[in-house]
């Protein structure tokens, strides 16, 4: 199997399905430990993976198919945590002959017998129970969908906003985006899961303007402040073009846990452009389309020192690590942005980094450091 270093994935042009084997089996290897990991205290750990756009299961451009990636990672943990005892998985596709193909091909896995939860196919009433019963127990659960894509998707997807509270991975174009808005009519789904006055405020936005990155920017605004509403952490990633001003994906995460926010925002790390001052962009091939002026960067470390050094009511005598657990969210800013900004600080007299064993002031901030406001 060929493998592309992730800072030069997409420096060629990706579909969907690339992009989606390539990077969700990582992070659902990584959403799987960051859950256990909460759920040390509990005897019986249960987790469940639904992909509702799963293909044939057949090898694609020399890789394996992702819902073969996942049962793989399933079935060959090593990890203190056996996944085959713990994840139960869910697979359909929007066509009942690929749905048919992906059945059979899973049950030819080798290892298949071996599989104690076998994967159910969404493809009859009765296994749509099943995942229902599952997700009414609270049940930690990943997603994989695309919101503008059939019917079903859609339902689960309004059923997850508004009952469930499911960790969903999303991966769409704009392309896909635009029709499916602004064609959206009373009765559709998703006039339901936007809502109707969010829905006839988009149409009303293009309406007056014709821009058609402005557009696509409040399309995405838009969708984004879905979950944000619903207490929901949102992670964007923008995927253009290779050397074009044009926007093939966008890679949606959303989830109600820091833990698996900070999962996704640490993988797509290695993927993302970066700012000169070393905060990333969270989006590929975007760096030739922003600013030369870092004033006008919504995050920078400019930004970031102006803003730490007025929170010594929020954050005095706490670890460095967790100030950035608790600021990142919702921002572009990673675990090296805080240390650079927090040593800056330290320079200028705001603060002092403090041994956490001794007690005593260190010279340099590191990540281990208990940052006291002067």
């Amino acid at each position: 199997m060929s493998t592309v270093d992730t800072s030069d994935f997409f420096t060629t042009q990706r579909d969907t399905t690339e992009i989606k084997s390539q990077i969700l089996n990582d992070f659902f290897k990584d959403w799987c430990t960051s859950i256990l990991q909460g759920q040390r205290y509990k005897s019986n750990h249960a987790l469940a993976y639904i992909d509702l756009f799963a293909g044939e299961g057949k090898v694609e451009k020399g890789n394996p198919a992702t819902p073969v990636k996942i049962l793989n990672s399933i079935f060959g943990a090593t990890d203190k945590f056996n996944l085959n005892k713990i994840v139960r998985t869910f697979f359909t596709d929007e066509k009942p002959t690929v749905t048919q193909k992906l059945k059979q091909n899973l049950e030819a896995l080798p290892y298949y017998e071996n599989l104690i939860y076998k994967p159910v196919i969404l493809n009859e009433e009765v296994n749509f129970s099943l995942l229902a019963k599952l997700l009414g127990t609270d049940t930690p659960a990943l997603m994989y969908t695309d919101p503008f894509g059939y019917t079903f998707a859609q339902q689960i997807l309004l059923q997850s906003v508004k009952r469930w509270g499911l960790d969903v991975f999303m991966l769409f174009s704009p392309a896909k985006m635009r029709p499916a808005i602004l064609n959206a009519g009373p009765d559709d789904l998703l006039t339901d899961i936007f809502g109707a006055e969010r829905i006839a405020r988009i149409k009303e936005f293009c309406e007056r303007y014709q821009d058609a990155s402005q557009r696509e920017d409040f399309m995405v605004d838009s969708f984004e402040d879905i979950f944000k509403e619903r207490d929901y952490k949102t992670f964007r990633f923008k995927i253009s073009l290779p050397k074009k001003h044009q926007t093939s994906h966008y890679l949606f995460f959303v989830s109600k846990t820091d833990t698996a926010y900070m999962k996704m925002k640490e993988l797509m790390l290695a993927y993302s452009d970066f700012q000169e001052d070393g905060v990333p962009l969270f989006g590929a091939n975007i760096k030739h389309q922003l600013s030369l002026f870092q004033e006008q960067y919504r995050y920078s470390i400019k930004n970031l020192i102006s803003e730490l050094a007025g929170k010594a009511s929020f954050y005095h005598n706490l670890p460095l690590d967790s100030i950035y657990r608790h600021h990142n969210i919702g921002t572009n800013y990673i675990r090296g942005n805080y240390l650079e900004a927090f040593e800056n600080l330290r320079k200028e007299g705001v603060v002092e980094s403090i041994n956490p064993i001794s007690r005593k002031p260190m010279r340099k901030v590191n990540f281990s450091s208990i940052i006291a406001y002067k």
